[in-house]
């Protein structure tokens, strides 16, 4: 009677639920996949370089992985542990750390060990199922190679005339002019005329004097009141045309004025001016080798594609949340 007792209880003993936040979104083979799962699997992407995919493209891969893994486990092409470690170790070595510190540096990440184990995993059994169950051989046409190379180029040179087109890479010259003011001090109207006559021949003085925007303080010396201002660089088609002929017949390390301006009576340094060309983008055109590697990889996604879809439909896939099956 205590065994058949036991034995009820047993029975009645409820079994471990999904805790809450990880509910089951999909099962493949009745094996669950859940929320927990799928923020895993972004948050490993993430450290693998791949930061683009959705929750429900994340779900996708999970749901293939198990569909992998299933069918090379049936044809005994699964993953061992050993070369599942190997591969490990390189990926500890890409992240800056070595098999004992990546489990670690994944849990610091809010990654389980396992998450990385299946995706490893998953990949070693599908190539295997790939090269010894479907016998998969990928040849890539040679003249489609040059043919892509070709394309590629005529595409950048075309890109690059379009830019040597554009209005803002012509060349442009570049002025570069200093303030100098002898400021006015208020005074009285009869006192204004006088003091401006009196601020001109200092401004003369300064234009004798100066040759060139490194010795505009020199050029001021003995002189009271004169605000001398950093030389600023100014587009020659920005200038007014009347200043801008005004600075090309003074010429460089020359000073032009008087002028009166609302804060006194004002000098422009002539400090230089120079053309500056703007530089097309750097391009480099892939190698024949790249190009035949993408080639490749090219034909190889599209032949994983169709085993992957006929594997697919040999699973029994439930979704259980209805929003990730539309």
């Amino acid at each position: 009677m205590f065994a058949a007792a036991l034995f009820a209880g047993l029975i009645a003993t409820p079994l471990p639920v999904i805790a809450a936040g990880q509910g089951i979104v999909a099962t493949v083979n009745d094996q669950p996949i859940t929320q927990l799962d799928i923020d895993q699997r972004l948050k490993l992407l993430k450290i693998l370089g791949d930061r683009s995919e959705s929750r429900k493209q994340a779900l996708t891969g999970l749901i293939n992985e198990k569909v992998q893994i299933s069918e090379a486990k049936k044809y005994k092409l699964n993953a061992s542990d050993a070369q599942i470690s190997k591969q490990m170790e390189k990926i500890a070595k890409a992240l800056g750390t070595d098999a004992a510190g990546l489990e670690p540096k994944l849990r610091k990440q809010g990654i389980g060990i396992s998450a990385m184990r299946q995706y490893i995993e998953a990949q070693i059994s599908f190539s295997r199922l790939l090269g010894t169950k479907y016998q998969v051989k990928v040849d890539v046409n040679q003249a489609d190679v040059d043919k892509k190379l070709a394309d590629i180029k005529q595409r950048m040179n075309a890109r690059l005339n379009e830019i040597k087109k554009d209005p803002r890479m012509k060349p442009v010259t570049v002025y570069s002019i200093q303030e100098i003011v002898l400021p006015l001090d208020n005074v009285s109207e009869a006192m204004a005329n006088q003091l401006i006559q009196a601020r001109a021949i200092e401004a003369q003085q300064i234009i004798k004097r100066f040759n060139g925007c490194k010795n505009s303080r020199a050029a001021a010396e003995g002189i009271f009141n004169v605000k001398i201002k950093k030389p600023v660089e100014a587009d020659g088609s920005r200038i007014p045309k009347p200043l801008r002929a005004a600075l090309d017949r003074a010429g460089p390390g020359k000073a032009i004025g008087p002028g009166r301006t609302q804060n006194g009576v004002q000098l422009i340094g002539f400090c230089g001016k120079r053309t500056v060309t703007p530089q097309l983008p750097k391009v480099e055109l892939p190698t024949r080798e790249q190009v035949e590697t993408a080639a490749y990889n090219e034909k190889f996604a599209a032949v994983e594609e169709k085993y992957m879809r006929d594997m697919r439909k040999a699973a029994l896939i439930e979704y259980k949340d209805p929003s990730f099956s539309q």
